[in-house]
C-alpha cells in the first residue's frame, strides 16, 4: 500500500528558501501543491521549477488549497500573521526563524496553533547540521561523561551585508543573526540555562547594532561561552561552520575548522572528518547549512507521522527566544539575566 503524500504549500520563495524547495523535492513524502510570495514572479518561478500553483495572496492560497502544512520561509514581521492564518484553516505549520522580535507575538503564534491541536515547528536548523547531531550522539552514549563546560564559536570575517543588508540597519544584530543558533547548541549538548550574562560591541562602525558577542550561559552544574563575531579575520575562511567544545567527566569533543572531529574518551583519543552528505544541488561552503534543511524536513515529516512533538516546537522556540532576548537585556543593563523571566 502506498503511504498518502503530504501536500504542502510554501509561503515566501526568497534566497534561503531555494534550499526548502531543493530539500523537500527529494522528500518521498510530500508534494509540493503551492507556492505563495508577494512577488509574483518568484512564486511563478519557484512552480515552473518544483511544481504547483503560484500564488501572490496567502488569504487566496489557504481559500483555495487543501493542504496537510504550510512551510513558511518570509520575513519574521510577517510570520504572525502567516502562522495565525495557517491556524485560522486548521493547517500545521513549520515556520522559519527567528519566530518573531518580541515575546508577545511569539506567545500568540504559539497559542493560535496550540488551540486547533496543531502541529507547530520552528524552522531552527543548526541542531540538524550532521557533525551537530553526531556530538549530541556522542554525548549521549556516555563516551565523555556528564558534560560540565562548553564553548560554541561562530566567528568569521565573511561579508554578511551585501546578500544581507537589512544587517546593516538593524539596532540588533549577530545575536539574533547568529548566537540565536549558538544558544539552541548549548541547549542542545548541555542543557538548560538559568541565567546570562552578555558582553556585545560594535566593532564595524558602518553597522548600528552588535558584530561582536560573548555570552556566559550558566546551567545547574554547568557552564557554556558562546561567542559570535562578524569581524573576526583568519588566513582561512571557515563561513559558515560552527566550532564546538564541549568538556565532559570522562573526555571532551573538539569540532574544529573544515569538520575535523576529536573525541577523547578516557584514553581514547579519535580524530574524523566529518563528511557532510551530498544531495547533488548542494555546493560549499554553503553544503552543511543546506544539508541541515534536508534533516529539518525528515524531522518534521516524522513528528507529523507519529505524533511526535518536534525538537524546535513553537513551545520549545519560547524558550529560546526568552534567552535571545535576556541577551540583550544582560548587555544593555550590564547585569545578569535570569532565564525564564520573559516568560512569566
Amino acid at each position: 500500500m502506498t503511504q498518502k503524500k503530504y501536500r504542502y504549500a510554501l509561503i515566501g520563495c526568497g534566497f534561503f528558501a531555494q534550499n526548502h524547495l531543493h530539500a523537500w523535492s527529494q522528500n518521498p513524502d510530500v508534494e509540493l501543491v503551492a507556492t505563495c510570495d508577494v512577488d509574483f514572479e518568484k512564486a511563478k518561478l519557484a512552480a515552473a521549477n518544483f511544481g504547483g500553483k503560484a500564488y501572490a495572496s496567502a488569504e487566496e492560497l489557504f481559500a483555495n488549497e487543501d493542504l496537510d502544512f504550510v512551510d513558511i520561509a518570509t520575513t519574521p514581521p510577517t510570520h504572525k500573521y502567516m502562522v495565525e492564518l495557517a491556524a485560522k484553516h486548521g493547517v500545521a505549520a513549520i515556520c522559519q526563524k527567528p519566530l518573531a522580535w518580541d515575546m508577545a507575538d511569539a506567545k500568540s503564534m504559539v497559542k493560535a496553533m496550540s488551540d486547533q491541536g496543531l502541529p507547530f515547528m520552528v524552522h531552527e536548523n543548526f541542531r540538524f547540521q550532521t557533525p551537530m547531531r553526531k556530538i549530541k550522539e556522542i554525548i549521549d552514549s556516555g563516551a565523555i561523561g556528564r558534560p560540565f563546560f562548553g564553548r560554541i564559536s561562530f566567528r568569521t570575517a565573511h561579508d554578511v551585508y551585501s546578500a544581507q543588508s537589512w544587517l546593516v540597519e538593524s539596532e540588533r544584530m549577530i545575536i539574533v543573526d547568529v548566537a540565536v543558533h549558538l544558544f539552541d547548541l548549548a541547549r542542545y549538548f548541555i542543557g538548560e540555562p538559568n541565567t546570562i550574562f552578555t558582553s556585545a560591541h560594535r566593532v564595524n562602525p558602518i553597522i548600528k547594532g552588535e558584530d561582536s558577542a560573548t555570552i556566559l550561559m550558566h546551567m545547574p552544574d554547568a557552564s557554556c561561552i558562546v561567542d559570535a563575531s562578524y569581524e573576526t579575520r583568519s588566513d582561512h575562511s571557515t563561513y559558515p561552520q560552527t566550532f564546538v567544545i564541549i568538556e565532559g567527566t570522562k573526555g571532551a569533543i573538539t569540532l574544529s575548522a573544515d569538520y575535523h572531529l576529536q573525541v577523547v574518551s578516557g584514553t581514547s583519543v579519535t580524530n574524523e572528518v566529518v563528511v557532510i552528505p551530498n544531495h547533488g544541488w548542494t555546493s560549499q561552503p554553503w553544503n552543511g547549512i543546506q544539508d541541515s534543511v534536508v534533516n529539518v524536513n525528515k524531522h518534521w515529516i516524522e513528528c507529523l507521522k507519529t505524533g511526535r512533538t518536534p525538537e524546535t516546537s513553537g513551545e520549545d522556540t519560547l524558550k529560546l527566544l526568552d534567552i535571545t532576548l535576556g541577551a540583550y537585556e544582560s548587555a544593555e543593563s550590564g547585569q545578569v539575566f535570569n532565564v525564564g523571566s520573559l516568560l512569566k
